[in-house]
């Protein structure tokens, strides 16, 4: 199976796990209701080995994990980067007011940006504990039923 071209050709990604993230993509949106009403992202995560299953993260997960990797990795002067260090893509800001229905769909786009950039940085990041854990298909993703999948089927036409 032919590898996508976000990855690169490089010796260092052959040596990597087979279990490493290498694309994620936004398939839908879940709302939960509750003592809190929030919504859900469903991820596909799909594997260097071939792997594909999916996940579900809230917006939070994204900006928790964010803070982890910005703190490990962003270089403290962003002219002249360290060895260890790389520049982390964007990721979009906190929300406080809107219909949440509409701020989840708007962030849709942004979101499978960031993951993509998050995916295309230095392999020896893609190790990285913290981000291995936000792409690890939990034993609740796994009993989780998705309920739509808008997102990963093709569009089609009305007859």
């Amino acid at each position: 199976m032919p590898m996508p071209r976000q990855l690169r050709d490089e010796s260092d990604f052959d040596q990597l796990p087979h279990n490493i993230p290498i694309s994620a993509t936004i398939a839908d949106i879940e709302e939960k209701k509750g003592f809190i009403d929030y919504f859900l992202f469903v991820i596909e995560v799909r594997t260097k080995g071939g792997g594909k299953y999916l996940i579900y993260r809230r917006y939070r997960d994204y900006f928790n994990l964010h803070q982890i990797l910005e703190s490990r990795y962003s270089p403290e002067d962003p002219e002249r980067p360290g060895p260890n260090t790389c520049t982390m893509p964007s990721l979009p800001g906190k929300v406080f007011l809107g219909n949440k229905r509409e701020i989840a769909e708007n962030r849709i786009p942004e979101l499978n940006t960031y993951m993509k950039r998050l995916l295309g940085l230095p392999t020896w990041l893609l190790l990285d504990e913290a981000l291995q854990m936000f792409f690890y298909q939990t034993e609740q993703d796994v009993q989780h039923q998705p309920r739509a999948l808008r997102r990963l089927r093709p569009p089609t036409r009305k007859v």
